[in-house]
């Protein structure tokens, strides 16, 4: 037998690692199925995390409230996350030891790099958390009112005016200018804080925290500060931090119903879980990442709609086409797909999962697909990559659009098919390149590698059609994958998904679905 140059047998040993797939494919599923609550739906919480942790101190310590509480939160920060940047270190110094930042780790370190329509919003956004909790002092030029890049104003969506707003409040009283903020800003502030249905105002921690802040300047008293600060407190993780999102699932179970689905799962679970996502599909036809929300989002309704119609499409006939309309009504004239308000730039990801959640029926959505698809050839980069957009990794947006490409129906693929090819091409020699000696994926090319970004990249060739049994780089890339299941069966993945873009938070039961789907690609030879 011969040996290739990833350390495996050329045949015999590829198809060796094939056959060890099952047993930890089984017990991933096994983990999976256990997430599932008996409504259906994948309840897990998000991991800690600085930023929420540092503002719900700050806003404890100004009420002089809950001292116990208070002793936890700075337990938490202590300790020190994971995978802490110099923004998280910038907070917790500000909090902990009263000291001053020194240098622009917004500009240099956060957003280097970061190239997206709401980047003037993010430096503002960011530099105003750093101030409130003491580690820079508010600026002026935090008052002057902000554009995107395509000239959209900053309130295109509800928890962005309210955000806008408590920046707004925030600064001008950080500057000693707090009669600049009119009696009718201050209401409308109090008018979009009170709307939540959720403890946690649509389940966004971080802009919730901000808006509490806010009218802590002028209104202490307020019933909405008290009952704000007792929703964060009740999200709080065992470890004493506050996740990034109180409700995460309804994106958790899209996404986790499709790799159940795939994996053969019991049908009257995966029924189950199909009917909890109908029970929260919006009344636009679209879904939200959480509970009691009132925007829905490309992103949460594209994995919902995967999953129901991976799992029987015409039981779920009547929810699908009502997503099909929200599909349509979103839609940009370039033929893309924005992440929420129709208008807004397309992005790769969205794009992607759109059309890859609307293929089930590709004769009723034959118009949509062949847009979206020419508008992803032409958004692929030279070396075969696409934006990164919600993921730090390469690999998520070059799987994702690779599935999209791949599930076309034929029509389209027949008159695309040169174009399909010469993309699938280049994404497959990024890869292969960016593949690290252990066989492995990192975020980028020459990054330690990862669970996660390991599953992207053989989730994307699997998609091209590529398997262990006859492409090297799927079999070492596989081996990796299962070197990396622990002794109790479990992986373990860093944290990848990014929100507020480029901040990372880490929803850990996202690693089971990532494993699951790859190795029920790899082992089955699904073309995505």
């Amino acid at each position: 037998m011969t040996t290739d140059e990833t350390g495996l047998e050329s045949s015999a040993g590829r198809k060796q690692v094939a056959a060890k797939v099952v047993c930890p494919r089984e017990q991933v599923a096994a983990s999976l199925i256990a997430a599932v609550g008996l409504d259906g739906a994948v309840r897990r919480s998000c991991a800690s995390r600085t930023l929420e942790t540092a503002l719900l101190l700050v806003l404890l310590r100004e009420r002089g409230t809950h001292p116990v509480q208070v002793r936890e939160l700075c337990a938490y920060l202590a300790g020190g996350p994971a995978q802490a940047t110099g923004f998280d270190t910038a907070l917790v110094q500000a909090v902990l030891h009263g000291r001053r930042l020194d240098g622009d780790v917004v500009g240099d370190e956060l957003l280097a790099g970061f190239d997206h329509f709401s980047i003037a919003r993010k430096r503002l956004l960011f530099d105003v958390h750093l101030a409130v909790v003491g580690a820079v002092p508010f600026d002026p030029s935090m008052l002057r009112p902000v554009r995107t890049r395509g000239g959209r104003g900053d309130n295109s969506v509800t928890w962005i005016e309210m955000i806008m707003l408590s920046v707004r409040v925030l600064v001008a009283d950080g500057l000693g200018r707090a009669g600049e903020v009119t009696d009718l800003e201050r209401e409308r502030l109090l008018e979009l804080l009170g709307a939540s249905r959720a403890p946690v105002w649509e389940n966004y921690t971080a802009a919730h925290l901000l808006a509490l802040l806010a009218v802590q300047r002028f209104a202490p008293s307020h019933r909405l500060v008290e009952t704000g600060v007792e929703g964060v407190l009740a999200c709080r993780n065992p470890d004493g931090g506050v996740p990034p999102m109180s409700n995460l699932d309804v994106f958790n179970t899209g996404p986790a119903g499709l790799a159940l689905a795939r994996a053969g799962a019991d049908r009257a679970l995966l029924h189950r879980m199909c009917d909890y996502l109908i029970g929260r599909q919006m009344p636009d036809g679209g879904w939200s990442f959480g509970e009691d929300m009132r925007h829905s989002d490309v992103d949460a309704s594209s994995y919902a709609v995967a999953c129901l119609a991976a799992v029987d499409p015409v039981r779920h006939r009547e929810a699908l086409g009502r997503a099909g309309g929200y599909f349509r009504d979103i839609v940009g004239p370039d033929g893309g797909f924005p992440t929420y308000v129709k208008g807004d730039p397309s992005e790769v990801g969205m794009t992607a999962g759109a059309v890859s959640a609307l293929a089930w029926d590709g004769a009723g959505h034959g118009d949509l697909l062949e847009g979206a698809a020419r508008w992803l050839l032409d958004a692929q980069h030279r070396d075969g990559t696409f934006e990164r957009s919600w993921s730090l990794s390469e690999a998520n947006t070059i799987w994702r659009a690779m599935w999209a490409l791949h599930s076309m129906p034929d029509p389209i693929r027949t008159a695309l098919k040169g174009r399909i090819a010469d993309a699938s091409a280049a994404s497959h020699r990024f890869l292969a390149r960016a593949q690290n000696a252990d066989g492995g994926w990192g975020y980028q090319p020459c990054d330690l590698s990862d669970t996660s970004s390991t599953c992207y990249s053989l989730l994307a060739l699997t998609a091209m059609g590529r398997s262990p049994q006859d492409d090297t780089v799927v079999a070492a890339g596989l081996a990796h994958l299962l070197s990396r299941q622990g002794p109790d069966g479990a992986f373990t993945a860093l944290p990848d998904q990014v929100a507020p873009r480029p901040l990372l938070f880490d929803a850990p039961v996202f690693t089971d679905t990532w494993v699951l789907l790859a190795q029920t690609a790899c082992d089955s030879g699904q073309a995505r």
